[in-house]
């Protein structure tokens, strides 16, 4: 027994697994995207609608709402557009090569895809520098991309998919400040290019911005901790090592910082100085006629004239922090391992396999605990994972009030979308892979076996499996070849994937 889970320890931690879970990745989300109808269901029409709109622009900045905008808001005053307006150019050069809808939005969806391959090549150097084991990280990722979201999300367009591997790099930038804080010597490169790519991430999406402030927070404090007598000295090494940077490498980068601080400035600063709100509502800019036209805003507005209208004759429906805290935690998690149809059904949404998801439920709740239990060992002399659990902990905690605050707002529950959890899925996880390596440290046995489990529980469904094991017909794109081959494969995985219920019945706790 002890020479075989070494040979499936070995097998765990080799480099082959890692490109495994590459090209694995990459299959599932690939087969999605050709596959899946458009638009998918997490905005994919919003945003490349908003592509289209920015293709025609050379720069991204608007003097007024553009023609055919109101659908998606007040554009203009958007904070979060970087995506749409990058991902306008590769577009440019599409349309002229196709005028098929459907081949543009499947190139672009190939970009997408690539983007997650990036931030998941960064991620493993994430994982790896907390001083995590290979094997850990392999099974971290592995995980991860067998989430059944993560390849849905992957396979279409969003913003969400670049928002990733600004995140990772981001934090990787954030482990040399730390390390260069803790040696004296703080290099120019590195703290300027925290900052070009933390601006970067935030106009990207603009709730990147908790992170990006948890980021700094941190590193100022760690700063204050570890060099608060030693300020000058490490202020005059700064100095130096920018005197010694070659003048065209010095001009590059504050040149690009001040690019992105004046398009940041032009969005997220005028937004705080003029409408008292990063992200105001469509209304504070636009007419209510032309918001009206933009679906979310007017199921919004809709819903809080209804809340409105039921307290004016004495009924209030809006209940406390402990009803909204348990539907969030809920709905988080369904719709991590839930799979949804396209607009032939109104997106209608199918409920989790039974396995991955109880698997994954079981794994965060003793997290918990063995994190409880272990959390002095886990950041003893570990000041990275510190900083992962901070800025993940300070996100979750502003994505909930926001959403507690809409909430309050329409008597909806929105905000609850487990792909919100995405970025800072693998920093939790990675500490939580910490505190279980603790607890097994002398059970070498029993973590190959327990790794074993986990890898199966997530397998027998995970991932792509959902797609195909949830879908049917309305799912796919209009091609007798594509059809015929997810046909196949549901005939091929019916057997052997143990599939619950496939409708959904009550809105309380349960499995299917």
């Amino acid at each position: 027994m002890n020479n075989f889970s070494k040979k499936i320890y070995s097998f765990l931690s080799s480099k082959k697994l890692t490109i495994g879970i590459i090209i694995f990745f990459i299959f599932e989300s690939t087969w999605i995207a050709v596959s899946a109808a458009y638009p998918q269901a997490f905005d994919e029409d919003y945003h490349f609608g908003l592509i289209k709109i920015y293709s025609h622009n050379l720069l991204p900045f608007f003097t007024g709402q553009p023609n055919g905008g109101n659908q998606f808001g007040a554009i203009a005053r958007d904070p979060s557009y970087l995506y749409q307006y990058l991902m306008s150019f590769p577009y440019r050069i599409i349309e002229h090569l196709t005028t098929s809808q459907l081949a543009q939005v499947i190139i672009l969806r190939f970009i997408n895809i690539a983007l997650v391959v990036l931030a998941l090549s960064l991620f493993y150097k994430v994982i790896r520098r907390t001083g995590a084991s290979k094997i850990l990280t392999n099974i971290v990722l592995l995980l991860f991309i067998l989430i059944p979201i993560v390849p849905q999300l992957s396979a279409q367009i969003n913003y969400d998919n670049m928002l990733l591997p600004i995140i990772a790099w981001n934090i990787l930038l954030s482990f040399e400040l730390i390390k260069q804080i803790k040696n004296k010597s703080l290099k120019f490169r590195t703290l300027i290019g925290f900052f070009i790519v933390g601006l970067t991430g935030s106009l990207v999406k603009y709730v990147y911005l908790p992170i990006f402030l948890a980021s700094i927070v941190f590193i100022i404090i760690y700063l204050y901790i570890n060099n608060r007598h030693k300020f000058k000295t490490l202020l005059n090494k700064f100095i130096s090592d920018f005197k010694k940077e070659s003048r065209a490498v010095k001009t590059i980068l504050l040149i690009i910082f001040f690019i992105l601080l004046g398009m940041f400035m032009q969005r997220d600063g005028v937004n705080l100085i003029k409408y008292h709100d990063v992200e105001p509502s469509c209304a504070q800019v636009l007419t209510t006629k032309q918001c009206s036209a933009y679906g979310p805003w007017e199921y919004n507005n809709e819903s809080h004239k209804y809340l409105e209208n039921q307290k004016h004759n004495g009924h209030n429906p809006i209940q406390g922090p402990f009803y909204y805290t348990k539907q969030w935690l809920y709905w988080m998690w369904f719709r991590l391992f839930f799979a949804v149809n396209g607009p032939e059904t109104s997106f209608k949404n199918y409920p989790p396999l039974p396995l991955p998801s109880a698997g994954a439920l079981v794994i965060f709740f003793f997290g918990i605990i063995l994190f409880i239990k272990y959390r002095k060992q886990v950041f003893k002399e570990n000041v990275l994972l510190s900083f992962l659990f901070s800025i993940s902990i300070f996100y979750l905690l502003v994505l909930y009030l926001q959403g507690y605050s809409s909430y309050r707002y329409t008597n909806v529950l929105e905000n609850m979308n487990g792909r919100y959890l995405l970025p800072v899925l693998l920093p939790i996880a990675t500490v939580f892979a910490e505190a279980y390596s603790i607890a097994l440290k002398k059970h070498f046995n029993l973590k190959i076996i327990l790794a074993v489990i986990v890898l199966l529980l997530f397998i027998e469904g995970g991932g792509i499996f959902t797609f195909i094991s949830r879908s049917d017909d309305t799912w796919d794109v209009s091609n007798k070849v594509i059809r015929q081959i997810n046909d196949d494969a549901r005939h091929v995985t019916s057997p052997v994937i143990i599939k619950g219920n496939k409708h959904y019945w009550t809105n309380t706790w349960f499995f299917n």
